[in-house]
């Protein structure tokens, strides 16, 4: 176990995402009965803004979205069915440079150039032998409480692609997850077509590599290139984008320090406007600050009990609270579980 500082990687406040993602999950769990007025809850995502899809929020909100899903349906299940609803239309233009690639190589090449524009919680890469191909999906940093179905959404979604592109439904050779087998483990080979391997190195796709070279159906070489240009531009502005509503600002700066804008005065004071003002604009978005204050420490606790050696003192006084007895109170709120159940989990 390494001690790996928070603040070197990007938080989920600072990582953009459309919000596709967000319209496939309200609308598969709307066909279950569960209102998107529930799902959204909490995450400055109003139910009119599904309607405009192109634009932009955080993935600290649509985690948000995530796990108000899980807790209102209650089944391990829907990573994978939401990522199997994300087809190669939900992409934007990064769909359309994959579908106009010359060959499958490329398309999955593409997707491994703009992770921006990809926007999964993982680096997807693209391994080749003389035999074999794989699309691996690894250095997941987020929620350790929704891994499973991130895990499960990304390899559902990146199967989805390659069936999409190839303009078949096929299925992969071996479908390996690093995890215990969840409650789902039956689910696999519906949704992607294989039956997990599960507890293994890596979480990866494989396939036969000459499936590679096949040529698409819907290729057209000047598309590709003017495609694949688009997506560079637009690579490099979301990169520098992460929302600009209150609930995004505000989120930006809870997760940067906890402590020093853990009051609704200071947080506030921060985005210069007063309490009253921020109050109102918050709950306007659907949300509130003592919801999206316990979301920031929710996430940060998880990260400091399994990825570094902090102290549950150390780990208290970083949130927040005055006393460790606070966090622990708290903690088992959010969870039902002690801090030290997750300790290097």
């Amino acid at each position: 176990m390494t001690d790996v500082p928070c603040s070197q990687r990007p938080s989920p406040a600072q990582c953009v995402a459309t919000l596709h993602t967000i319209a496939a999950a309200v609308s598969l769990l709307e066909r279950q009965g569960i209102s998107a007025e529930v799902l959204l809850a909490g995450s400055g995502v109003g139910a009119g803004d599904l309607r405009q899809p192109s634009g932009l929020v955080t993935q600290a909100q649509e985690l948000m979205v995530f796990a108000n899903a899980l807790r209102a349906c209650g089944d391990t299940r829907i990573g994978l069915d939401i990522g199997r609803a994300m087809h190669i239309s939900s992409y934007g233009i990064l769909g359309y440079a994959m579908l106009v690639s010359p060959t499958l190589g490329d398309a999955l090449q593409c997707a491994q150039d703009f992770p921006v524009l990809l926007g999964s919680y993982f680096k997807v890469s693209l391994r080749r032998n003389a035999e074999e191909a794989a699309i691996v999906a690894a250095d997941y940093h987020y929620r350790p409480d929704l891994a499973v179905i991130n895990t499960d959404m990304c390899l559902a979604s990146m199967w989805a692609i390659v069936c999409d592109v190839l303009s078949a439904r096929r299925a992969p050779d071996t479908l390996k997850v690093t995890f215990n087998a969840p409650a789902h483990a039956d689910a696999y080979e519906a949704r992607i077509g294989r039956r997990a391997t599960f507890d293994a190195t890596e979480n990866a796709l494989i396939f036969p590599a000459s499936w590679l070279d096949e040529p698409l159906p819907l290729a057209e070489p000047v598309s590709y290139l003017m495609s694949r240009q688009q997506c560079a531009q637009l690579e490099r502005e979301w990169a520098t984008a992460a929302g600009n509503d209150v609930t995004a600002r505000s989120l930006r700066l809870l997760y940067s320090d906890p402590c020093r804008y853990g009051s609704l005065r200071a947080l506030a004071d921060a985005l210069c406007v007063s309490e009253r003002t921020l109050r109102r604009r918050l709950a306007g978005s659907g949300s509130a600050f003592q919801t999206l204050l316990d979301r920031v420490r929710h996430d940060l606790a998880l990260d400091y009990l399994t990825r570094t050696r902090l102290s549950m003192s150390d780990i208290a006084e970083r949130l927040g609270y005055s006393e460790t007895a606070g966090f622990r109170h708290a903690f088992r709120r959010w969870t039902g579980h002690c801090p030290s159940d997750y300790r290097y989990a």
